[in-house]
């Protein structure tokens, strides 16, 4: 079964973009706000995920020396 919200707004399943994209697009601080807004609206499992994988993106990019 589809989402109809996902049909209104046109997202391909198919393919999914990165949380490094996001970032790059958007900015750090509209992800956080976007975190903080899925956990005022009890979307718990959805912050996690997103906060797992900006770790796993931090951890990935090599440091600045």
């Amino acid at each position: 079964m589809t989402s109809t919200i996902a049909i209104s707004v046109g997202v391909d399943h198919g393919r999914r973009i990165g949380i490094a994209n996001v970032v790059s697009d958007y900015g750090l601080d509209a992800v956080y706000r976007r975190i903080a807004q899925l956990r005022a609206t009890g979307m718990h499992y959805a912050a996690v995920a997103i906060e797992h994988e900006l770790a796993v993106v931090s951890k990935a990019e090599p440091q600045a020396s």
